[in-house]
């Protein structure tokens, strides 16, 4: 008798335990997902305050060292040092923008990477007119081992 009801308890404890890890999971990835979207949140902001300052540094701060960016014509830019490059020399040439936007439409988590997807506008005034430049782009993150997202690619097209 003392055996059924030692097994009993072991088995309780068990489902008990089990029952814990299974709250714990939808808990853990909202964690996660609220971790994510701070994160895209913040980098979507930070962009469009930095083209309009000419701030490559701040563009280029979400993204991973070995990030790669993808333009419309199928150019990549590899690394954040680049990436940075590039918008620097854009700023250089063009300036900053008068206004930009970022429309973040969808956001799918997979794991450790996520997807984002939507449209990215920027206005630049030159010789007196407004010219718009924008497009749909879709920026893929990745979670680092200490729970942070960085950007690992980024295309726009």
């Amino acid at each position: 008798m003392l055996m059924r009801i030692k097994g009993r308890a072991g088995l309780r404890c068990v489902m008990a335990v089990l029952l814990l890890f299974t709250a714990a999971s939808p808990l853990f990835a909202r964690s996660v997902e609220s971790k994510l979207r701070r994160a895209v949140r913040k980098a979507n902001s930070d962009w469009v305050a930095a083209v309009k300052t000419g701030d490559a540094a701040a563009i280029a701060a979400p993204y991973r060292e070995d990030a790669v960016f993808i333009l419309a014509d199928g150019t990549c830019i590899k690394g954040r040092a680049e990436i940075e490059k590039m918008y620097r020399v854009g700023f250089e040439r063009r300036g900053g923008a008068t206004s930009a936007r970022i429309d973040s439409k969808r956001l799918i988590v997979d794991g450790d990477l996520a997807y984002e997807s939507g449209y990215g506008e920027i206005k630049r005034l030159s010789e007196g007119k407004v010219s718009t430049i924008g497009g749909r782009y879709l920026t893929v993150w990745q979670r680092t081992p200490d729970g942070e997202w960085k950007i690992i690619r980024n295309l726009v097209f």
